[in-house]
């Protein structure tokens, strides 16, 4: 084997991990938490339970709904979130080991949030949205993860 195809191959053998994980797309999991007061938290959020309060100051945090799913690069999913909300995700793809996409959360036909992120692949955004629709009191909080396959 020459030189120049010894690089070229090598070169495709570099390449193919990322064209696989682009070809493969990622999952993106969607938790919506209510959090309050009082009240008990479930187990599954004890890892992230100090996180969520510094972001809202509650004390109690239980999960009301939870999706998961895979998405193709550059085309938009919609996640249903409780009160009538919406959040759409359009992953755009990987930069320095990070998922980049765009993310809108919609109460109706209302922007709340209309940004692009840079996520760490595995990695968890938190998103306050205030009070629950339906609710006096406490907060919901979307969790946004993201992982390339």
């Amino acid at each position: 084997m020459n030189r120049a195809a010894a690089v070229a191959l090598g070169m495709l053998g570099a390449a193919l991990p990322i064209a696989a994980a682009v070809a493969l797309g990622m999952e993106v999991q969607v938790v919506s938490v209510r959090a309050a007061e009082r009240g008990s938290s479930d187990a599954e959020l004890q890892p992230v339970r100090a996180r969520l309060r510094r972001l809202v100051g509650y004390r109690s945090f239980r999960v009301v709904h939870e999706e998961r799913r895979q998405c193709s690069w550059r085309n938009t999913e919609e996640f249903a979130i409780p009160g009538g909300r919406s959040l759409r995700v359009m992953p755009k793809g990987m930069q320095d080991e990070a998922v980049v996409m765009q993310v809108r959360l919609l109460d109706g036909r209302r922007r709340l949030v209309d940004t692009d992120v840079r996520l760490r692949n595995r990695g968890t955004m938190l998103l306050g949205v205030g009070h629950q629709a339906g609710r006096a009191d406490g907060a919901l909080i979307i969790m946004l993860k993201a992982e390339a396959q």
